[in-house]
């Protein structure tokens, strides 16, 4: 009987969409080139990098139903080599990051803000960033997803560099 019981309400979870599981991707390591003179934030993210992300192949290795949608649940930076970090996130004032379909794709998805940090606390070597909450990346990593970033500041005093993890929260 509780038997039973158990497995009805599995079924009846698995129906609401409140089966969930995590995903993660890194972020590659960005240079932010140095000036002793600072002047403008040359770029925080040079290139928009593609979410690499797998949603079926993550479904079948889980063995669950397919995704009902897809959610940022974080965006971490962290200034490298992490063991000794080399300078800190001083020179960013604010921080926001985009997603959109990759310029390969045909999609008319427009691009969203889904995260952002401002202002950007003084003398961190790691950083989270706030999660744009409502914005569903199921489309988007369905057409190939890229996410890139705005951010104002300064230019460091000397080179930094960073990359970090993006976590994704795939529901059924």
């Amino acid at each position: 009987m509780i038997r039973a019981l158990l497995i009805s309400v599995t079924v009846a979870a698995a129906g609401c969409g409140a089966i969930s599981f995590d995903v993660s991707q890194g972020v590659p390591e960005q240079q932010v080139p140095g000036s002793p003179l600072g002047g403008l934030l040359p770029s925080f993210l040079p290139q928009p990098f593609p979410v690499t992300i797998d949603v079926q192949q993550e479904t079948q290795k889980r063995s669950t139903g397919p995704a009902s949608s897809a959610n940022l649940k974080q965006v971490e930076f962290q200034i490298t080599p992490h063991a000794s970090p080399s300078g800190n996130f001083d020179f960013v004032d604010e921080i926001h990051i985009y997603v959109a379909p990759s310029s390969s794709s045909s999609s008319s998805l427009p691009m969203v803000e889904i995260a952002n940090l401002k202002p950007v606390p003084k003398a961190q070597t790691t950083i989270d960033l706030a999660i744009v909450p409502g914005v569903d990346l199921l489309p988007y990593i369905n057409a190939g997803a890229s996410i890139s970033a705005s951010a104002s500041g300064h230019a460091p005093p000397q080179t930094v560099t960073y990359d970090g993890t993006v976590v994704v929260t795939v529901h059924i």
